[in-house]
């Protein structure tokens, strides 16, 4: 009987310990799951602002620019009318998101730089911007895309109405 008796008590002492270890190892995994953050990628054009117009002759060169395409494309309409008419527009990308990212490239419509028969269509304007293509964007960074519409100074003067589009092509860094 002595020995029924020791036998259920080391049975139940063996299940306390076990359900206080099990308790402590959920514990512990509740609390790595809690420090783990949400992984978001979130990289989005967050502003325009016009920068510099230079006035060729008498009429200032203005444009239109907005944001679209939830932050992902900025379209642009210019108004350029004589020789050395220039506007400058500065496209801030930002990186929202934890995740480091990277641009691999810039989708434009019409495509005013690589496409021969499109830039000659917009003649005596000419519109260039700085290379950020494989630039990495740390989480919170920002870059910034500047755009120029240029008339050329051995153009005629002529009213040109140029519109032009740019989307951001980005990807995931880990």
């Amino acid at each position: 009987m002595k020995k029924l008796v020791k036998n259920k008590n080391l049975i139940i002492m063996i299940l306390c310990i076990t359900i206080i270890l099990l308790s402590v190892g959920f514990t512990l995994i509740s609390m790595r799951l809690a420090d783990q953050e949400e992984n978001i990628y979130d990289v989005e054009i967050v502003n325009i602002q016009q920068g510099t117009a230079i006035r060729g002759g008498t009429v200032l060169p203005t444009g239109e620019a907005s944001i679209t395409n939830n932050g992902k494309t900025a379209n642009f309409s210019f108004q350029l009318s004589t020789p050395n008419d220039t506007l400058t527009y500065i496209i801030t990308i930002k990186n929202n998101g934890n995740l480091k990212a990277k641009i691999d490239g810039l989708a434009e419509s019409p495509d005013y730089l690589s496409d021969n028969n499109q830039a000659n269509s917009i003649l005596p304007v000419i519109i260039n911007h700085n290379d950020i293509i494989n630039q990495e964007l740390n989480p919170g960074e920002e870059i910034n895309l500047t755009i120029t519409a240029e008339f050329s100074s051995s153009g005629q003067a002529i009213k040109r109405t140029v519109p032009y589009e740019v989307s951001i092509l980005t990807s995931c860094i880990q």
